[in-house]
């Protein structure tokens, strides 16, 4: 049988495999009966009229009384709720004067408003309100911290593996990391604003993360940074609760709205005659309990109209899954798209690229990039920072209303070339990259780069006076050595890509792609000898807290399709140097079933890898059935291959997996500090792994 084509991509799609549990994001919980008093500035507490005891109840004026909680990090990107009256779903809220964007606002209840905050400067800002033609501003009503934990939250047991990110930080070996009073362990300075550990033990709720200097003793804090829990994490999902003492408690949640699934059937093990199986009740919640509920244990959770998903030998008394719903119209999905909502609004920054030379109160020229010759000329991209490497950033250019294209033939500038440019609205960093470019093809050679740093820009704002002070040659190199890959597969790999990006922390990652051509991108079809990215900066003064966040693939064909193996490394600062890139993980191989021949008859599915490859700490098999729906979705830990697919058909209002071809895909994943008792849906953010694997085959049910 020939393997039917499927990409990578199609996978991921058909799957939602990545989806890190509830893409809902609902808002802080704020009890009905709460409510805040203003102060009418004379001592005395009233929100206006209202009831005669001066709560303010009833009142019908328009007033914003607190934001809860009233502070988060310098990112944004966490959601709070505003409280006070005459609230409407268009109103439009600013934070320090910048901008929530428009489709960021949900509209709770005429008192409550639930947004998403955007970043922001470290320190105290005023909020307002706008609804109408009328404004409210709360002044200092909310506070950016400087530093930031993810993830911001863990079990009681401790250990979990967190990066603490700052803003106008100076973290040097020496400093301290404490969790409430405690004292976190292993820690590692991975830059001025990064600083890796692992939580000690909690209790269940928040504390606040403290980063103490080693030298002088001062500290940077962020209140209620850091949330234990005592079960699975309600919002991420997962595993949790500690070790399984006869009890599990299992919550099913609809991965899309966030909502209970209630009426799903779940069962502990494979045989339909326990006693340890049953429905979810309205809050989407079942209890097993029996002296034979013993780990490890295995959880299958399923319901028509959505992806089954399997929990398999784990030791956890709290399992919480996100079941996918099918986008299919016979279940009430997928057919004419919503509503368009409130929209969303870029920025644009602009400044002047600068280079140094004789003239001090204007244009120089670009002497530290060589003369050209016939057929180039000199010419200078702006760019800003992505806020992960894999998410690209919008056009630069803005639809043909910026201008980050910039010629030395053009020096109007009053210091030096002015450039415009789009972009995401987020703290950031822009940068430029100067060189030759062939006119004919576009073909784009760097030779200097500046940077700007600590941009921030909200949503729909105009950032002026942004200047790049053009002063960083391109004349370092970074070189690989690719070891350790193991055994391939009987349809690949054959290919290199080799990927080399500079992390800014919470900044964001210098991505540099110019014309369509990937300046930070090697690829290779042999990968024997060692492989130099050429024409890197140095990582001092702008980028003095720069790492390298090194990506070596080996993928199957031209569009780096699966099998594949990817090993990450993050925090080199290596340069002139050689850095090793060992460690990757053998690629799955099916062994039950074959590829293309039938489920087994025992309903478990099995592969092996490369035994000289290390075992990885999670494995993810994704099912898709004939009828192209997701089927199943099973986690695993990483030394264990055997998945077990049950037959559900004969409970009511179940069927198997639909009768035909099916495929089915296993990824092999490493993530460091990972414990698989303490698994979240946050885990499958590929941003946080590092090494992958992953192959894709075909069966029949």
């Amino acid at each position: 049988m020939s393997r039917r084509p499927l990409t990578l991509l199609a996978l991921l799609s058909l799957a939602s495999v990545l989806a890190a549990g509830c893409n809902c994001d609902p808002p802080p919980e704020i009890p009905d009966a709460e409510i805040v008093l203003m102060d009418s500035g004379d001592g005395n507490e009233d929100a206006g009229p209202g009831f005669p005891d001066g709560s303010g109840i009833g009142n019908r004026d328009f007033v914003l009384e607190r934001v809860i909680p009233d502070r988060g990090p310098f990112s944004g990107g966490n959601t709070v709720v505003l409280r006070g009256n005459g609230f409407t779903g268009d109103a439009q809220v600013t934070f320090g004067g910048r901008d929530v964007q428009p489709a960021d606002h949900r509209l709770i209840d005429p008192r409550r408003l639930a947004v998403v905050v955007p970043a922001g400067e470290v320190g105290t800002v005023d909020v307002t309100i706008t609804v109408g033609d009328e404004t409210r501003e709360h002044a200092d009503a909310y506070t950016y911290e400087p530093i930031y934990v993810e993830p911001n939250s863990g079990s009681i047991a401790g250990n979990t593996f967190v990066s603490i990110i700052g803003s106008g930080t100076s973290f040097s070996d020496g400093d301290t990391v404490t969790f409430g009073r405690l004292d976190c362990t292993d820690i590692s300075v991975v830059s001025e604003s990064v600083i890796t550990c692992r939580t000690p033990p909690g209790v269940a709720g928040t504390v606040d993360v403290t980063v103490t200097d080693g030298g002088d003793g001062s500290e940077v804090v962020a209140e209620d940074a850091f949330t234990y829990f005592d079960s699975s994490d309600p919002f991420s999902g997962g595993l949790g609760g500690g070790p399984l003492a006869g009890t599990i408690n299992v919550t099913a949640i609809d991965a899309t709205t966030g909502m209970p699934v209630p009426d799903a059937f779940a069962i502990v093990g494979e045989d339909l005659s326990t006693v340890h199986q049953g429905l979810t009740d309205t809050l989407g919640q079942i209890t097993f309990s029996g002296p034979d509920v013993v780990a490890p244990a295995t959880i299958h959770v399923a319901k028509f109209c959505y992806e089954r998903t399997s929990v398999v030998a784990f030791d956890a008394a709290d399992v919480t899954v996100f079941l996918v719903p099918w986008q299919d119209p016979m279940c009430g999905m997928g057919g004419e798209p919503p509503p368009p909502g409130r929209g969303r609004n870029g920025a644009t920054i602009s400044g002047e690229l600068i280079f140094f030379g004789p003239m001090e109160m204007g244009p120089n020229p670009w002497a530290n990039v060589p003369e050209p010759i016939d057929g180039w000329v000199r010419v200078a991209y702006v760019f800003t920072t992505r806020a992960r490497h894999d998410i690209p950033n919008p056009d630069p250019s803005g639809g043909g209303t910026q201008m980050n294209r910039v010629l030395e033939t053009d020096p109007t500038g009053s210091l030096g070339y002015p450039y415009s440019i789009f972009a995401r609205p987020a703290g950031m960093a822009v940068y430029a990259l100067a060189g030759l470019e062939e006119t004919a093809t576009g073909r784009f050679i760097p030779y200097v780069m500046g940077v700007a740093r600590s941009v921030l820009a909200g949503p729909g704002q105009n950032i002026t006076g942004v200047n790049v002070i053009m002063d960083i040659p391109l004349d370092r190199f970074l070189e690989l050595e690719v070891a350790e890959l193991p055994r391939e597969v009987r349809t690949g790999p054959d290919s290199f890509r080799l990927q080399a990006n500079i992390d800014l922390g919470g900044e964001g990652v210098i991505h540099r792609i110019v014309n369509g051509v990937d300046v930070d991108v090697v690829r290779r079809r042999d990968a024997t000898r060692n492989i130099r990215f050429t024409a890197q900066p140095s990582l001092e003064g702008a980028l003095s807290d720069g790492r390298y966040r090194v990506e070596t693939g080996w993928f199957t064909g031209d569009l780096d399709d699966a099998p594949y193996t990817v090993r990450v490394e993050t925090g080199v600062v290596s340069q002139d140097t050689t850095l090793r890139m060992g460690g990757f993980l053998g690629i799955p191989e099916p062994t039950a079933p074959a590829f293309g021949e039938a489920i087994p008859a025992d309903r478990i599915l099995r592969w092996e890898a490369d035994p000289m490859a290390p075992d990885p700490d999670l494995h993810l098999v994704v099912i898709i059935g004939a009828d192209g729906n997701p089927a199943w979705r099973m986690f695993l830990p990483g030394n264990v291959r055997e998945a077990p697919a049950p037959n559900l058909s004969s409970i009511e209002g179940l069927d198997d997996v639909p009768s035909g071809f099916a495929t089915w895909g296993v990824f092999a994943i490493s993530i460091p500090g990972f414990n698989f008792d303490e698994f979240r849906y946050d885990d499958l953010n590929r941003a946080g792994w590092s090494a992958e694997a992953l192959d894709a085959f075909l069966m029949q049910f």
